[in-house]
């Protein structure tokens, strides 16, 4: 099998030359993204060159998407995503105890459209903690602004407020890094695992949020096997996608998931940073009762993870 990774995404439009009679390829990533007619760039190009070589995606497709690229032969392999995303904490076992001192983590390392919107808008609620919330990049308000705009037709400042306010240009050119080191999970594990643990709730930073089809990757792992509590910044329907199509469970006794719903990006992050704002005055021995609350689903889907039986549920479920 022949693997294909974003830096290909370009010439896969242009070009036949990656794909030989006869060979299957793996698309690797996020292939940019859907929009919001759930249309991909990527996808489409191979329908317009006639590609006939067995294509196989880190997306789960629902039945609908792939009749509407039923000209290419789409695939997606339980056994792959396994070797790509989910099996690089397996040898992680023991973590560090539950210790409250912070409200939230996140961690954002490559630069995309969406992590610029989370680190901004965690700031604007004064919810960044240096000691527990990476960003490895930087970038302008005009550049921030311009991406609301994007999203937010007529939006006549309302928006920006969630975002943008009279530090933030001194704060978005800042690097804030834990010593992030690109796919390398093990190595990420040990320098987060008591950010996880001290921090009553991980806001995964998930690839291409601003994408509108679910995209589930290796992040929220580093809270499952710390068994501590996640909301991701993802796509629409993304915890609904992870629950019905990989089988962990939700933690719909403390969250309530409707934001999971709204299909624009903006929107969709400000109804979470909203919907988590209750949370944030209570005391470190609240969080600890509301985590007990939710601990049966934390020991699920810890169990449910080391366990492998999310391979099992793939090979059902996403076929």
């Amino acid at each position: 099998m022949i693997q294909l990774s974003s830096e290909h995404y370009d010439m896969l439009k242009k070009t036949n030359e990656y794909f030989p009679l006869g060979e299957d390829i793996c698309l690797k990533d996020h292939l940019n993204g859907f929009d919001a007619n759930l249309k991909n760039l990527v996808l489409d190009a191979l329908v317009e060159r006639g590609c006939t070589n067995s294509i196989y995606l880190q997306y789960v497709l629902t039945p609908e998407l792939k009749h509407r690229y039923k000209s290419i032969d789409i695939n997606f392999s339980a056994n792959l995503q396994n070797s790509i995303n989910f099996d690089k904490h397996v040898q992680y076992t023991i973590h560090p105890a539950l210790d409250y001192k912070n409200f939230i983590c996140s961690f954002n390392g490559s630069l995309h459209v969406s992590r610029k919107l989370l680190v901004a808008i965690l700031e604007k609620f004064q919810y960044f903690n240096p000691a527990y919330c990476s960003k490895n990049f930087s970038f302008s308000v005009e550049s921030l602004d311009g991406h609301i705009q994007e999203h937010i037709d007529n939006d006549n400042g309302f928006y920006n407020k969630f975002f943008i306010g009279l530090a933030s240009e001194e704060f978005f050119q800042t690097i804030n890094s834990f010593g992030h080191i690109r796919y390398d999970h093990g190595a990420n594990m040990y320098n987060l695992e008591h950010k996880l643990t001290q921090s009553f709730l991980h806001i995964v930073s998930e690839t291409f949020a601003t994408s509108y089809y679910p995209f589930v990757t290796e992040k929220f792992l580093y809270s499952i096997v710390t068994r501590g509590l996640f909301l991701s910044y993802a796509q629409p329907g993304w915890h609904t996608h992870l629950e019905k199509y990989y089988g962990f469970k939700r933690y719909t006794k403390l969250f309530d998931y409707q934001f999971d719903a709204i299909q624009n990006p903006v929107e969709r992050l400000v109804e979470l940073m909203c919907m988590i704002s209750k949370f944030s005055k209570l005391s470190v021995q609240d969080w600890h009762d509301l985590y007990l609350m939710e601990q049966d689903t934390i020991e699920y889907n810890y169990d449910y993870y080391f366990s492998n039986r999310y391979l099992e549920h793939l090979r059902i479920h996403a076929n």
